[in-house]
């Protein structure tokens, strides 16, 4: 709430806001006051991920080095290994104020060179395609949904349409020379 106050000079929009925040969850058939955090679901979600993480976009646009963040997934590329350890070190610095861990089988710090992924694609000079590629966990979360479709009896009609809404997720993406 005292990012949002900085920002926000309504006092009607900052009582939604914390109407929003500060909640009753049911639990077991009881109520409990939540206190922090959004619900799950929340509309105000991908807003206040935005905000929250506002401070890091401002450390990170300040390296001068080409960041991108969509949500809480995040990349920084620097040229070389002093200035990336300059980054990393500032990004840790301003994730520990915002008492923000990061999620270590998702953490890559690397070079360019061994590839990564990032917002499900690789991207590695090794793909052939641009330098970009499906990454290999959205390979394997493409055929976890099929299976559940065949499994409660999705007829081909179904089945072609979740095929060809993936595709387009894909190929928004990665440019394929047909």
């Amino acid at each position: 709430m005292g990012l949002l106050c900085d920002m926000i000079p309504s006092p009607m929009v900052l009582d939604l806001v914390r109407g929003y925040l500060q909640h009753l969850e049911e639990e077991d058939g009881a109520l409990r006051q939540i206190d922090l955090g959004i619900s799950l679901g929340c509309p105000l979600s991908p807003l206040m991920g935005g905000v929250y993480l506002k401070p890091l976009d401002d450390a990170m646009t300040k390296t001068g080095w080409f960041y991108a963040r969509f949500m809480d997934d995040w990349v920084v590329l620097a040229p070389t290994r002093g200035p990336l350890r300059g980054a990393i070190k500032r990004a840790n610095q301003v994730l520990e104020s915002l008492k923000v861990e990061k999620h270590p089988d998702k953490t890559f710090i690397g070079r360019l060179s061994r590839g990564f992924e990032f917002m499900g694609y690789r991207f590695d000079s090794e793909s052939g395609r641009d330098g970009v590629d499906i990454g290999a966990q959205s390979w394997h979360n493409h055929f976890k949904p099929m299976e559940t479709l065949e499994s409660d009896g999705a007829d081909a009609e179904r089945l072609a349409m979740y095929q060809n809404f993936w595709w387009r997720w894909v190929e928004s993406g990665v440019y394929f020379n047909s």
